[in-house]
This record gives structure tokens, sequence and C-alpha cells, in this order.
């Protein structure tokens, strides 16, 4: 009896990993040496792996595997009851030639053994079959690597739907997956059946009414009984009827007064503006005045920004104004800065000046600024100041000097780069330095004061060094001493 359990036992145990019989006598001894090796590691490797790129021993063993073992040794390791062995096993082969991947990749459906892995600094685990299809799936695959062709692809798909599995690749299999008429009895069943979220979505797609009930219902396993409805909401936001707007309505109004925020809510956000009418609208302004708690409330913004963002409607652009004015989020970006600016001129100048002085008082102003000779750039808050400047030069020197006596670190490059030898901002380049103990700030700022070419300048530099003693110290003394030497400055 006992004999018989352990031959069940091996059997189920083969049959979950998807691999066949591994014929241990096929592989030469010497190759068994290098497998035994890569099994003992036991996790599968990229040749740079944490942030220092550091070449581990493991890839090592894997080029070895590669150099010594025939074709048909890396076909039977396929079989190899280790995982990682299996996984360099396949990658080794997908540089061969003349070889069936497809034929691998179907017999490994099945394959869900979890292997360690650790490509750059990124360290997880995945399935064995899951990295067999991303290893001919991936555009970042060396060139030496063979793939499948659109047909296989398609047949892969196909596969991944229909045969049952737990790849992660199916999921997307799922998403992917064109909605004919077909495919719809098994999406529906993959859904009903199996409670699976991408079958939801694309079971959406489908825009049946006979549905809508299915999608109302469904809801993924969470601990929090108030999640699990991220995969609902990407399913409604594919089928915005008006009978899913109560469940959104609802949910929303359970989050008005938590005291964490869910990634969750930025699903529901977006599918509340998916419908792009009145009832959104109404339902996107609720968290701007009912938000109970002041630090959650800019979690709850920023969702509603992305959302409409996303599903972009003239419906939303009062609450572009007031995401912008009243709430003073500032990375609204380029794209919707020009389109407020086209919309109301005169609106969104005054609140472009907001965006460098923070105790701006916003004007009711009737002025119109032109918008004709505004020097373009990709930067947000680069274009800004080039709108500033084209109206008002006074206004954008001010700005400029107010900013390279107090901008942070990571900011203050942008005005120092508008400085261009003006000598209008030599005084405050001086005023920043004077005091200035972080070497990134003060070397910045020298920089753009030699650019003027000037000995004044130049010998003042020296004398503000003297009576500032951070500019002697570290790694920004000895920087600021070559700097000073390059420019033969002494």
């Amino acid at each position: 009896m006992k004999i018989i359990l352990n031959i069940i036992f091996l059997f189920l145990t083969i049959i979950s990993s998807g691999q066949s019989l591994f014929d241990k006598n096929s592989v030469s001894n010497k190759t068994k040496k290098v497998v035994k090796k890569i099994a003992k590691i036991n996790e599968l490797m990229d040749s740079a792996v944490y942030g220092s790129g550091i070449r581990p021993k493991q890839w090592d063993n894997f080029e070895e595997l590669e150099k010594i073992a025939t074709k048909k040794e890396l076909i039977e390791l396929t079989n190899h009851p280790n995982g990682v062995v299996r996984c360099y096993s396949f990658w080794a082969l997908t540089k061969r030639k003349d070889i069936n991947l497809f034929s691998f990749i179907k017999e490994h459906l099945t394959d869900d053994e979890l292997v360690n892995t650790q490509f750059g600094c990124i360290g997880g685990q995945e399935m064995v079959g899951d990295f067999y299809i991303q290893l001919i799936s991936s555009d970042e695959n060396d060139l030496e690597t063979e793939t499948l062709n659109k047909s296989e692809f398609k047949e892969l798909d196909s596969l991944l739907i229909y045969k049952p599995n737990k790849l992660s690749s199916r999921f997307y299999a799922i998403l992917r997956a064109e909605p004919t008429e077909m495919l719809y009895p098994k999406v529906k069943e993959l859904v009903v059946n199996e409670n699976n979220p991408s079958a939801l979505i694309t079971l959406a797609k489908y825009k049946k009414n006979q549905d809508i009930e299915t999608i109302k219902k469904f809801k993924d396993i969470t601990e929090d009984e108030d999640d699990g409805y991220i995969y609902t909401y990407r399913a409604i936001s594919e089928f915005p009827k008006i009978e899913f707007l109560p469940l959104l309505e609802e949910n929303l109004k359970k989050t008005l007064d938590k005291t964490h925020f869910s990634n969750e809510w930025r699903e529901l956000y977006r599918t509340i503006a998916s419908y792009k009418n009145i009832k959104a609208l109404e339902l996107l302004k609720i968290p701007f005045t009912e938000v109970q708690h002041h630090n959650i409330k800019k979690y709850h913004i920023g969702f509603v920004f992305q959302a409409i963002s996303e599903f972009n409607d003239p419906i939303y652009d009062e609450l572009l104004w007031k995401i912008w004015e009243e709430e003073k989020y500032k990375t609204i970006g380029l794209k919707f800065y020009k389109y407020l600016l086209n919309q109301n001129p005169s609106k969104a100048y005054e609140l472009t000046k907001r965006e460098f002085i923070d105790d701006y008082q916003i004007q009711n102003s009737y002025f119109t600024p032109n918008l004709n000779n505004i020097e373009n750039s990709e930067g947000y808050y680069d274009y800004l100041l080039n709108v500033i400047k084209a109206n008002d030069k006074e206004f954008y020197t001010y700005i400029i000097n107010q900013k390279i006596e107090n901008e942070n670190v990571n900011a203050l490059p942008l005005f120092t780069s508008k400085v261009n030898k003006q000598k209008i901002f030599i005084k405050s380049l001086f005023n920043r330095i004077e005091k200035e103990s972080n070497p990134h700030v003060y070397l910045n700022i020298i920089k753009t004061l030699i650019e003027f070419k000037d000995e004044n300048i130049n010998n003042e530099i020296l004398e503000v060094r003297k009576r500032n003693n951070s500019m002697h110290e570290n790694w920004g003394g000895k920087a600021l001493d070559e700097l000073l030497e390059e420019n033969n400055i002494k």
C-alpha cells in the first residue's frame, strides 16, 4: 500500500509541475556537474545583478552549461526536477538553431513551479512556464535568442485561455483576446466558474446587457471587505452603463472617512470619469468637499486628476481649474496647462505667476497675455517661465532673482540656466553663495558666475570663498579647486 501511495504521489508531482520523466542517464557526467552547481544556488539570475551590477557565479554556471551541453542534453534537462535548471536549459535552447521552441512552451503550460529570480536590481519569483513564455516574448532579449512567429503566438494565447493552468501569462492572454462570439462562452465560463478577473474585463468588452449583473456581483478575493473591486471597475470602464453608477457612488462614499488610501480608488475614479456625463462630474466633485481627513484628500484629488486626464472631456474643465486653482495642484502637466491657457488666458496667467511665488495673491485680472511669441519648451516650469518672460520681463527678472537666492538644490539649475550673463542677476548669485554649505549649490552658482568671463566677478568669487569655510571642505572644496584651476582663477 505504501509503495502504491508513493507512486501516486510521484505521478501527481510530475503532473503539477508540467514536466515529463527526466532520464538522467541521457546526460553526461560533465554536464551533470554543471547542473548540480546550478541546482545548488537554485536561483535564476542574469549576467549583472543587484545595485552594484556584479556578475553572479550562477551566470558563469549558465555559460558553462551552454558551452558543454549538447542540444539533446538541453532538451532532456527541460524535464529536470529542479525548476531553475529547466529554465536555464530552455534559455540555452533559445540560442540554438533548428529548435522547435513552441513544442517546449506547450509542454510547460502547466509548469507552475515557482523559482527565485534576480534580474538586475529586481528580485522575485516566477513560474517556470511564465519564464519560458516571457523569454520568447520579450523585446529586450539579445539578438541570438529565437522567438515565435505570429501564428504561434496566436495559438499560444488560445492554449493559455482554453487549457487549465495557473500561469500569469494566462491573465494577459485573456486580456488580449479579441471578443469574438466563438470565444464568448469560454470567457463567461471563466468569470462564473473560476472568478477570473481578466476574463471579467474581456467579458465587459462584449457590451452585452445580459452580463450587467454578472459584472456587478463580481468581487475579487481580498483581506479587506471594502476592497476587491479593482477588476470590476476596469470592466465597467469598458462598458459604462448607467446601471453601474449606484455601485460606484456607494463605494465612493465608503472612502470618504478613511484614514488610509487604497490604490483601488485610482480605478474607481478612472471608471467614474469614463462616463463623461453630468452624473460622473457630480461624483468626481464629492472628494473636494466631503473627504474627512486632510492628509488623505490629496490622494483623492490626485486620482481624480489622473482620471480626467485619461478621459479628457470639456465636461471636466471646471474640475481641471479647481484642481489647479483651489487645490494648488502644481503638476497639471504641460498639455493641460496649454489647454487652460487657451481656454482662459487671463486666469491662467495669474495662476502661472503663483506657480513661482507661493504667497502670490491671485488677481481678478483682465490682462490678456500675448501667446504668440512664447519660446517653446518641453519642460513644464521652463515653459511657464517663458510665458511670463514674453509678457512681463520685470516680473520674470524678479522670479529668477528670488529663486536663485532661495530655491532648493534640485530645482535651482532651471533658474541659473536663465542667467545667460545678464548682470541683473549677479547680486543674487553672490548672495546665495555667501553662506551656502551645499557643494551642489555653490558649484552651480560659481559655474554660472564664471560664464560672465569678468575679472572683477572672478576676484569676488575668491573673496567669498575666503569668508565661507564650507567651500574648502570635503569633496566640494576639491571640486571647487579644480573648477577654479580649469578657469585660471587664483
